[in-house]
């Protein structure tokens, strides 16, 4: 397979014989009376891509430079095989020179997603097809439309916010609806079975 870093092909001895993908995604769990949860998407992380390898070669002390180069410049490379590209940085490197024709190494990369420091961070393939997905399905209803609910046994407000606004989040713009403080008279936690409630 071929494999490139910074446009220096990789020969044999130096490619990795795997590539690290995947990693984290970071949420923030909110946990509520009832059982019900919100979950908020923080955000993804990929774990680092490291190797061991070998210059070997006529050129070897050359390319160990190469590589060398671009990790002191501190920018982002491309770090790209016959099925993925992405920008990398190359956060260590270390050779270890025995001859000048044949170098051991490891070298670790980070996934780079926003090299200016602001704005959206670029997807990769997954997060792009979760995304279509996502663009696909039903659009919620805008904050503005307002549906009426009949309470219901064992209702609460973050229970039926999570249910009709798709977050539990929201109750208190239920219970400050002015078209609701006579079905709410006895506070926002004492729902009457029955009562009507503007959503």
């Amino acid at each position: 397979m071929r494999v490139s870093l910074g446009g220096v092909e990789l020969r044999n001895f130096e490619k990795p014989d795997e590539a690290n993908l995947g990693g984290e995604t970071f949420v923030a769990i909110r946990k509520f009376p009832g059982g019900t949860r919100s979950i908020q998407f923080m955000g993804a992380d990929y774990r680092p891509i490291t190797w061991n390898g070998f210059f070997i070669g006529q050129d070897a002390y050359q390319r160990m430079l190469k590589i060398g180069n671009m990790r002191t410049a501190g920018k982002p490379v491309t770090f790209a095989t016959d099925i993925f590209s992405f920008p990398v940085v190359i956060t260590s490197f270390y050779p270890d020179v025995k001859t000048e024709h044949r170098i051991g190494f490891s070298i670790t990369l980070e996934r780079v997603f926003d090299e200016k420091g602001g704005g959206a961070a670029p997807k990769d393939s997954i997060d792009k097809a979760a995304l279509a997905i996502a663009k696909k399905s039903p659009s919620t209803p805008a904050a503005s439309t307002t549906t009426t609910y009949v309470v219901q046994p064992g209702d609460t407000l973050s229970k039926i916010a999570a249910r009709l606004k798709k977050d539990p989040n929201k109750w208190p713009e239920i219970a400050s609806n002015p078209k609701n403080q006579q079905a709410l008279k006895n506070g926002p936690h004492n729902l009457r079975v029955g009562v009507t409630l503007y959503v």
